[in-house]
């Protein structure tokens, strides 16, 4: 799990807020997909990985072209 570290605007606290929710579930979606057997299921969790990583990539842009600099506490 990641933990950001924030004291700020609420736009960046909504952006940062995000990526950890996001963050979350990519590493979700990876345990699914490593206990996962069967096929359709297997597709549709690499669909899903991609299309959180896609997400992940576009906030970590947006903080990057607003200034937002991200603090990770920890990651467990």
């Amino acid at each position: 799990m990641l933990k950001i570290k924030d004291n700020s605007s609420p736009e960046k606290t909504r952006i940062l807020s995000e990526i950890e929710q996001l963050s979350d579930r990519i590493a979700k979606n990876e345990q699914l997909f490593n206990l996962t057997t069967d096929d359709l299921l297997i597709e549709s969790l690499i669909y899903e990985q991609m299309s959180l990583k896609h997400r992940y990539a576009h906030l970590l842009k947006t903080a990057k072209e607003k200034g937002i600099t991200i603090n990770y506490i920890e990651r467990q």
